[in-house]
């Protein structure tokens, strides 16, 4: 459960007398409030609180500063202090804060603590509904796109009309997964969640399925290319851009399929279904077996020879097609002499029983290669 600081602060303002004193929230994400007045009680937090104190040890600036460093260090997102006196915050203190994108709020002497903390619980849970509903409706779109009962009534009540432009992005993080889970998938998507730009985020299958509403396809992928390079152990897919809600099982079958190639058969963690060029066109085989039986009827001999033999012909025909069947440049990249390579592709002509370089058994052998890597 977590709600944006500024949509709490919206919430909050015109009812009470708190108002925000740092350049802004700082996009921060509240999960709950906590009344902290001891800073020997800030190392309870567990982060992403909205910390509320009535200053009664604010006695100098070197203590406020010092409660603040020790929030920031914590991991709060945010200090509501109680002014009274005609006190105000020291300008030092909400400079270091706006260096910091820690939000600071003032609040009279007066202001009842427990009616905004009640205020907000009203907020989170709401907002908690609306998200368990919108991840359900997504689910139902992409599984059950014919059933449209299931799913339209929560999209649109929460803004998301049938004609709008939706793209579905695939995500993982595997590497971070442990056995108390993955904690970095669960940080980017809230970071994802909370971003710049309308989206729904679910987790499925140790999965982030992201359903990006009304935003630039250019802009989606330039994000995403951002967070790829920054960290490589993120994998990421994107769909194509559909214009109705039960057209998001397409976009998102692409951007699984595009997801699914960064993990087998292209050396990239980010891909765009429609930049796949041959794969767009094999990853749309609704039945996976046919590019068994295909491999099977065009390398299988091969295949067989080498696990009976313990050989490696179809490594070399692989590096043979990945060098644009050139002996001396084959020769060169596995590091062998082309006499002997001249040899091996020889063997490999016998035992697949037909010529490999007319221009349809080319063609079969490059298309089983293909799914040989898809399947990798």
């Amino acid at each position: 459960m977590a709600v944006a600081l500024e949509e709490l602060y919206k919430e909050i303002e015109p009812l009470y007398d708190m108002r925000l004193v740092t350049n802004s929230c700082f996009h921060k994400i509240i999960e709950w409030t906590h009344v902290v007045e001891n800073p020997e009680f800030i190392k309870l937090l567990h982060g992403n609180e909205l910390v509320f104190t009535v200053g009664l040890q604010y006695t100098s600036e070197e203590w406020l500063m010092d409660f603040v460093k020790q929030l920031i260090a914590a991991g709060a997102g945010g200090l509501v202090l109680s002014l009274h006196d005609g006190k105000k915050y020291p300008a030092k203190v909400v400079d270091y804060c706006n260096a910091k994108h820690f939000p600071l709020f003032s609040s009279g002497w007066n202001t009842p603590y427990l009616d905004i903390m009640r205020l907000f619980a009203s907020v989170l849970l709401k907002n908690e509904q609306r998200e368990t509903n919108l991840s359900a409706a997504l689910k139902n779109a992409i599984y059950y796109p014919e059933n449209e009962g299931a799913y339209i009534h929560h999209f649109e009540h929460n803004g998301f009309y049938r004609n709008m432009e939706y793209i579905m992005v695939v995500l993982s993080c595997n590497a971070y997964r442990t056995d108390g889970g993955n904690t970095r998938l669960r940080e980017l998507a809230r970071e994802i969640q909370y971003s710049a730009y309308r989206n729904i985020v679910v987790e499925e299958d140790d999965r982030l399925l992201i359903l990006v509403i009304e935003q630039n396809k250019e802009m989606i992928k330039r994000d995403f290319q951002k967070l790829c390079r920054s960290d490589s152990q993120v994998y990421v897919g994107i769909g194509t851009e559909v214009s109705r809600l039960q057209d998001l099982q397409e976009s998102y079958e692409h951007a699984m399929a595009a997801y699914q190639l960064t993990k087998t058969a292209i050396a990239t963690n980010i891909l765009v279904y429609e930049e796949l060029g041959v794969y767009k066109v094999l990853s749309d085989l609704k039945h996976p077996e046919l590019g068994e039986s295909f491999i099977q009827e065009v390398l299988g001999r091969l295949i067989n020879y080498d696990e009976r033999n313990g050989t490696e012909y179809l490594d070399i025909l692989i590096a043979f097609f990945e060098n644009d069947c050139s002996i001396l440049h084959t020769a060169q990249a596995i590091y062998c002499h082309k006499n002997t390579l001249n040899y091996k592709m020889n063997k490999v002509k016998e035992i697949l029983g037909y010529d490999i370089m007319s221009n349809e058994n080319r063609t079969r052998i490059m298309v089983a290669l293909y799914f040989i890597k898809m399947r990798a």
